[in-house]
């Protein structure tokens, strides 16, 4: 049995950053009800304390949603 290739499951792509969990979770559930998996990333480790406006939680979607994942979490009027 031969492994995958990194080409047939390229990484999860970052589509947008956060200052919380909580806006970084709506961002999440908004790109479920549309169908697109995504994952959250919190980039502050073992207790820092983030810097004013500091990206810490990042969503992450596959490669091939990440342009329509994009969208979705840039449009104000989405019809849902």
């Amino acid at each position: 049995m031969t492994e995958p290739s990194r080409d047939e499951h390229p990484e999860p792509i970052v589509v947008a950053t956060y200052a919380t969990t909580g806006e970084a979770e709506v961002a999440e559930a908004k790109l479920r009800a549309f169908g697109i998996e995504a994952a959250l990333d919190d980039q502050i480790e073992g207790g820092t304390v983030p810097v004013d406006d500091e990206a810490v939680v990042v969503v992450r979607v596959r490669a091939m949603d990440a342009a329509d994942a994009r969208q979705i979490l840039t449009d104000t009027d989405t019809g849902r």
